[in-house]
Formats: structure tokens, C-alpha cells, sequence
């Protein structure tokens, strides 16, 4: 019986084998692959992309930090001015009224710093500012006119507060003539990089600017005696002796107002400005001159040299 059971199993294994390997008509046996994970793989390249993208993101913040940088500045200018009188002031020659004067030259010296009204620059383009110029110093020269200029012994009367009469001289405004002043001012002005896309770092740092400023300044002018120049020329008068011995100066202050421009490239730039100055000036000499008060504008365009400093 054992015997039997065992001849039967031996002849149902190959069966079962062959079961074991049997495909579909039409396939072929494929080995079984492990299912791939979904999660995407980073690459090394992809890796150092990103640090390259990073790296270039930090050179150009960088970069656009030192084009908006130097926000100090000193200027240095040349100068054409105009002097001229608010009023009728008599020139004591029975020819009228002092006229208009130009300057035959002039120079000046500003120091100021801009100070920014927005933290970052827009589009790293256009950034605007508030100027304060600490340091307004101007100095223009005027010729004389020609002889004479004034005469020693025409004089004015001025009554006082006590209604007490003194004779004055007329001041000899078209002697030569130094003025000096010094003034501050403060206003907006913006910046602007006209060639911020361009693809050269060099011409980002080309900047063009605008500012109006308003301001104040104390004022002095200075007369140069030349008897030469006086209609009376009898030396041993004592008006001719007043006249030439005493200081013709006086001295003014007033408001201000400036507008100009410039186009800059890192620190050194070249500008232009038209500056209008109204001053009140009186004689420092009022016991030969009297004590009135003369309103003079001057109006001065200047050409200037910028340098670019500081944070």
C-alpha cells in the first residue's frame, strides 16, 4: 500500500513543476523589478546651481551698494554772477540810479551729504534724498565802472529819531568790488542710474542727479578806495579826505534758493547750478555812509566739480 501511495506522488511532481512555469501564449517571462520610490532625486549639478544662484545674489547686493554709496560730497565751482540793486539807490553823480553789475569772475566751495528718504533704491534705479549743505562759501569779483564812479562832495541828509539832521556821502557802489558769503541750505533732490540694465558693472556706477535747495547765508561786500575814480579831485577837502579814508564795506544776509543738476561716476562728477541770493546790506562805516539799509540780488550760475565721498 505504502508503495502504491509513493508511485502516485512521484508521478504528480512534474506536474506540478511544470504548472510552476507555464506563461501565457503570447508573453514572455519578465523578472519581477522593485517599484522605483516617487520622491524626486537631487543631482549634484542642481546642488551647485543653487550655491551659484546664492553667490550671485550676494555680489550683486554687493555691487549696487557701492554704486549708491558716497552720499557726502565737496563741490568746487566757478562762478558768473549778476549784482543787481531791488531798489533805487542814487549813485550821487546826478546820472541815476546804480545799475546792474557783472561779475568778471568768482569761485565757491560747498560741502554737504545727502541723506536718504527710503531705505532701498527703487528697482535699484531711482533713489531720493534730502541735501543739507553745511558749507556754502561763494566769492565774486566785480570791476569798476568807469570814471568817475561817485563824487565826494555831493552828500544826503538823514534826519534821526530826535529829528536831528546829518549829512552823509553817497557810497560809491560802482568801485570795485568783493563779495563774500556764506550760507547753508537744505531740499530734495533724487538720483537716478540711467544705465542700471545694462550689462556692464561700470556704467551702473554713472549717476544723474537734481536738487532745488532753499536756504540762508550772511553776506559781506567790500569796496576798494581809488580817489582816482572820484569826480572831486581836490585832495585836501575834507569830504575827498572822509571818502578815501574810510572802509566802504558793508555787510547783509537774506534768503537763498539753488537748482541745479549734475551726472557723477563713482567719486569725481561735473555739475551745473543757478543760485539766487536776496541780501539786505548795510554800511559798517554808518557814520559816513548812514545807516539805511540797501536790498541787492544776486544772481549766479556756477559750473562745478564734484567729489564723491563716505557711506
Amino acid at each position: 500500500m505504502n508503495r502504491i501511495k509513493l508511485t502516485i506522488v512521484a508521478a504528480l511532481l512534474p506536474l506540478l513543476a511544470f504548472s510552476q512555469t507555464t506563461v501565457v501564449e503570447g508573453t514572455s517571462a519578465q523578472p519581477v523589478e522593485p517599484q522605483k520610490d516617487s520622491t524626486e532625486f537631487v543631482s549634484v549639478a542642481d546642488i551647485v546651481k543653487a550655491q551659484e544662484d546664492i553667490y550671485m545674489h550676494r555680489n550683486t547686493e554687493k555691487h549696487f551698494s557701492k554704486v549708491w554709496s558716497r552720499r557726502s560730497f565737496f563741490n568746487f565751482g566757478y562762478n558768473s554772477s549778476k549784482l543787481i540793486p531791488k531798489q533805487d539807490i542814487t549813485t550821487g553823480l546826478g546820472t541815476g540810479n546804480v545799475q546792474r553789475t557783472k561779475s568778471d569772475f568768482g569761485f565757491s566751495l560747498q560741502y554737504g551729504r545727502s541723506y536718504r528718504l527710503h531705505k532701498k533704491p527703487i528697482l535699484n534705479m531711482l533713489q531720493f534724498y534730502l541735501d543739507y549743505t553745511s558749507i556754502d562759501v561763494t566769492f565774486n569779483h566785480y570791476k569798476a565802472g568807469d570814471a568817475p564812479v561817485y563824487d565826494s562832495n555831493q552828500e544826503w541828509t538823514q534826519f534821526d529819531r530826535y529829528n536831528i539832521s546829518k549829512d552823509y556821502h553817497y557810497i560809491p557802489w560802482d568801485l570795485e568790488r568783493f563779495e563774500g558769503s556764506y550760507g547753508m541750505s537744505l531740499g530734495p533732490s533724487f538720483t537716478v542710474l540711467p544705465f542700471r540694465y545694462v550689462n556692464n558693472d561700470q556704467l551702473h556706477f554713472l549717476k544723474f542727479n537734481i536738487y532745488f535747495r532753499v536756504g540762508y547765508q550772511a553776506s559781506i561786500l567790500y569796496m576798494s578806495n581809488n580817489y582816482e575814480l572820484d569826480k572831486n579831485q581836490d585832495t585836501h577837502s575834507s569830504n575827498f579826505k572822509e571818502v578815501d579814508e574810510s572802509l566802504i564795506m558793508h555787510w547783509g544776509h537774506g534768503l537763498l534758493t539753488s537748482f541745479g543738476l549734475s551726472l557723477t561716476w563713482k567719486g569725481i562728477g561735473i555739475g551745473y547750478e543757478h543760485r539766487v541770493a536776496y541780501n539786505r546790506y548795510k554800511s559798517f562805516t554808518t557814520s559816513t555812509f548812514g545807516n539805511d539799509i540797501y536790498k541787492f540780488k544776486t544772481s549766479t550760475d556756477r559750473i562745478f566739480i564734484s567729489i564723491r565721498m563716505g557711506r
